[in-house]
């Protein structure tokens, strides 16, 4: 199947049919996926699959082998694992548009994380035997997933970077900044960051309690450094926080 005449492949949800078509363009002009020369690419995305998750779904967990990546095409995945005590860590979160589940395609060893759908989400599937033979003939495309990888380990390491530090002001300050960089908008002169990440979500990212992060958000309001509203996080004072976080 060629790429221009569209991939006419349906998937049945709660008794609808919802076409998907539209993914293999989508794919066509990922900034990844473009590294490939046209006619390999052709061979990727005929052969790509979809599937739907509800929120909460499991999509893989920690020690699964089936060896595949795939692309959010919308909606939202959780990666997290449990720490010692038993409580969730939140390592990352995979946006739409965004690719996941390389590593384990790449070498053939087991899930290191879990991947859970935070919101409806549907996935391009691309298994392994279908990807590395594309992969192998594309020396460009094969640096692109080098860069991917790296760029994984560097989130990963400023995760645990995170966990590792004793101060939560200082753990909060930098996961703060890092949230700005990532999903903050300038309204006002002001930064404003629209995660979606409630206090919850924001304490497993830091492996602590949500009380704690609520207590030290509220912290921060009162020394006039941010505003909280809702899940919306407002701050007010950045070079403060830098100050706080030690950068």
């Amino acid at each position: 199947m060629l790429v221009d005449q569209r991939i006419i492949e349906r998937i049945s949800k709660g008794g609808d049919e919802i076409p998907v078509q539209h993914l293999a363009d989508r794919l066509r002009y990922h900034e990844f996926f473009s590294l490939f020369p046209p006619d390999l690419r052709r061979v990727i995305l005929a052969k790509a699959t979809t599937r739907i998750y509800q929120p909460g779904q499991l999509v893989y967990q920690r020690g699964d082998t089936e060896a595949y990546m795939g692309v959010v095409v919308s909606g939202r995945l959780r990666m997290s694992m449990n720490a010692s005590d038993g409580r969730g860590v939140l390592l990352g979160l995979v946006e739409s548009d965004e690719v996941f589940g390389e590593t384990t395609l790449l070498d053939g060893l087991p899930r290191t994380t879990d991947a859970h759908a935070e919101t409806e989400t549907i996935l391009m599937i691309i298994r392994s035997q279908d990807f590395l033979p594309a992969l192998q003939g594309s020396p460009e495309a094969m640096f692109g997933v080098i860069r991917m990888l790296c760029h994984r380990l560097r989130l990963y390491v400023d995760t645990i970077d995170l966990i590792a530090l004793q101060n939560l002001a200082q753990r909060l300050a930098r996961l703060l900044l890092r949230l700005a960089g990532d999903y903050g908008q300038e309204e006002n002169g002001l930064i404003v960051i629209r995660a979606k990440l409630n206090q919850l979500s924001l304490g497993q990212k830091l492996a602590t309690s949500r009380e704690s992060v609520n207590k030290q958000l509220k912290a921060f309001a009162a020394e006039g450094l941010i505003l909280v509203h809702g899940d919306e996080i407002t701050l007010l004072n950045v070079q403060a926080i830098h100050n706080i976080a030690g950068s």
